[in-house]
């Protein structure tokens, strides 16, 4: 099979994970109905095993599906960029091969999301509404941090054992 065409194969089945784990894999937080979704977990998969672009469209398209179809869909616009700038750097900074780099990445990465949000709210509601919404954005990035790392040391051992394998 064409590289590009597996690529652009692999691309889209991470989307629709993306999708699929925001908007089914969530954990309640607090008494008010708020949740965290492990979606950002699918995200760093998705910067380790097609990277570059390729994770940042999965990442962003298949966040920004999940926002249309859970009804928010005024968060997706930013939701593309957001998720997408955070697969960008995990996969930036997994491809420099580091030690330590499957954990650094997530760390560094996932805090696009309490900013990014933060900045999207600020400019569509207030100073105020936006800092409400500071302690949310922190708790989804922490849970999808260990979710995150937790999949990244599994891909990891997948993708070695498949290429030892060939």
């Amino acid at each position: 099979m064409n590289s590009k065409l597996k690529k652009l194969c692999i691309t889209g089945l991470l989307a629709a994970m993306v999708t699929v784990v925001t908007m089914f894999v969530m954990f309640p937080v607090g008494t008010a109905g708020a949740y965290v979704n492990a979606g950002d977990a699918i995200i760093y998969v998705a910067a380790y095993l097609v990277g570059g672009w390729w994770g940042a469209a999965a990442a962003g398209i298949g966040a920004a599906l999940a926002d249309i179809l859970l009804g928010v869909a005024f968060y997706a616009p930013a939701t593309l960029i957001i998720k997408g700038t955070m697969a960008l750097i995990a996969s930036f900074i997994m491809t420099r091969k580091l030690k330590g780099s499957m954990f650094v990445a997530p760390v560094v990465a996932g805090l696009v999301v309490p900013v990014g949000y933060f900045l999207y709210e600020w400019a569509i509601t207030s100073f105020e509404g936006a800092f409400a919404g500071i302690t949310f954005n922190l708790i989804q990035y922490a849970g999808c941090l260990v979710i995150g790392i937790v999949l990244l040391i599994i891909a990891s051992r997948v993708k070695n054992s498949i290429t030892k394998e060939k």
